[in-house]
C-alpha cells in the first residue's frame, strides 16, 4: 500500500489529524 503518512493513535486527535490530512490530499492510514 502506498501511503504519504501513517497516523498511529485513536480518539478524536487521532481522527482530527487524519481529517486534516485527507482534506489536503494524502493517503491516511488510521
Amino acid at each position: 500500500m502506498n501511503t504519504d503518512v501513517v497516523v498511529i493513535g485513536g480518539g478524536v486527535m487521532g481522527a482530527s489529524i487524519a481529517l486534516e490530512l485527507s482534506k489536503a490530499g494524502r493517503k491516511v492510514v488510521v
